[in-house]
């Protein structure tokens, strides 16, 4: 909540109460969209140096800290809050096989919707206190938020183990797992991934180039660009929309919540459909045409139509299914050696967050308040990040058929040989198979 409570804020007229316009919301999204991206560009080497269990409590209570200027807290906020994903992805990642981090990620990122489902909850009586202290009600928000997460990330400094194989804690002096459970913990993850043997090993520069000269990598982070960029304007924007076709602050804050929820459960669902069944760049694709479908609504209903209709359209829109979880899960599980994901977890998170730049400008207030000029350029990135879901799933699909056929080709002899003379790393092995 305290991360994502500044639509509930500008819904209570926060830029009026500072001077600025919502289009000056829109600048300073920008800016903490360009600063997060070069933080998480960084932050996932440095949680693998120190350790993630100890560089997210660090980075959840700085990020609740406030300066005066909303500029100034924007920038602030961005430098602390970029570090935190990425760094939680790289914990995840010891801790889960492959196909089961898809469903975690998804309830990871659902507990965001439901924190954005109870903020606007939490808004609509936080807001009553306008006036208290002469503080106005979004101030109240972010103080009462800040609160909270500085409590968590406290706990979270004592809390948190490092990883199966060392489960001990600031809290806990006996080790989670028995000796043998934890051998088991550890086995699970090197047979399903055999990089993970080198999890605790630091990113070289040879992972950068690795990274860096990845096309597949490359289409991952344009899926995550073009795809996520839809999220800035209709998150930010989800109380106004609501609040401008009829309702009031209260009521549009409390509208919010269904939305997220809906989000939330469907995220959910697709995630462990995806881990059972596989084929998930068909679901990620699925919810590009779900906002899609939402956008076309919203685009199509009449001038005059009724605020209930007009809410009904958002709500569809607003509780598309996140697409994200599923697709940073399929990614990561092809991807090798452990250096070159982890650059990649942080570059994705960035992408996935530099999007906001151009995506803060979508919604512009000369469009308001049905917004029909961005609808259509949601619609078409929509489209475009479906196509490039298939193109991929494709495209691993032949280079398996390509590589297996060209391995059986070889005899046993060939086979040994090439697996211990072969400079090829990771991914580029001719013995390495996608998941798709």
């Amino acid at each position: 909540m305290d991360r994502t409570n500044i639509s509930n804020a500008i819904s209570d007229n926060m830029a009026g109460n500072l001077g600025f316009t919502l289009d000056g919301f829109n600048t300073a999204t920008m800016m903490y969209a360009i600063i997060f991206c070069a933080t998480t560009l960084v932050s996932s080497s440095i949680a693998k140096k120190v350790g993630p269990h100890r560089y997210i409590p660090v980075l959840m209570t700085s990020w609740a800290l406030n300066y005066a200027g909303f500029m100034v807290v924007r920038a602030f906020i961005a430098l602390t809050e970029g570090g935190f994903i990425p760094s939680c992805l790289v914990y995840l990642t010891g801790w889960y096989k492959s196909r089961e981090l898809g469903p975690r990620l998804a309830l990871f990122w659902g507990i965001q919707s439901f924190a954005n489902a109870l903020s606007g909850l939490i808004a609509a009586g936080i807001f009553n206190l306008s006036g208290v202290a002469n503080f106005y009600g979004w101030q109240w928000l972010f103080l009462i938020d800040g609160i909270a997460t500085h409590v968590v990330g406290f706990v979270a400094f004592f809390y948190l183990p490092g990883s199966p194989a060392n489960t001990t804690t600031l809290i806990w002096r006996q080790p989670w797992f028995t000796e043998r459970e934890r051998k088991i913990a550890v086995t699970r993850l090197i047979r399903d991934d055999l990089s993970k043997k080198e999890q605790s090993k630091p990113v070289t520069l040879a992972d950068v180039k690795l990274a860096l000269t990845d096309t597949r990598l490359l289409i991952h982070l344009i899926i995550a660009f073009t795809g996520m960029m839809y999220n800035t304007p209709i998150s930010g924007y989800l109380p106004t929309i609501i609040k401008q076709a009829g309702f009031n602050v209260i009521e549009a804050n409390l509208l919010t919540a269904p939305a997220y929820i809906m989000n939330l459960v469907v995220s959910i669902v697709g995630s462990n459909i995806a881990q059972r069944y596989g084929g998930m760049s068909f679901i990620c694709a699925f919810f590009m045409v779900w906002t899609t479908v939402g956008l076309l609504v919203m685009e199509f209903l009449p001038a005059n139509v009724g605020r209930w209709s007009i809410y009904g359209a958002v709500l569809v829109t607003g509780g598309t299914p996140n697409f994200h979880p599923i697709h940073v899960a399929w990614m990561s599980s092809n991807l090798a050696p452990i250096g070159k994901r982890t650059l990649a977890l942080g570059a994705v998170i960035g992408m996935a967050n530099l999007c906001s730049v151009p995506g803060a400008f979508i919604y512009q207030q000369s469009d308001a308040p049905r917004y029909h000029r961005g609808n259509w350029i949601l619609i078409g990135l929509q489209v475009f990040t479906a196509i490039l879901l298939v193109v991929q799933h494709l495209r691993y699909k032949r280079t398996n058929q390509r590589r297996e056929k060209v391995w059986n080709a070889l005899t046993e002899q060939q086979q040994k040989h090439y697996a211990a003379t072969t400079t090829d790393q990771g991914n580029n092995r001719l013995d390495y198979r996608f998941d798709f």
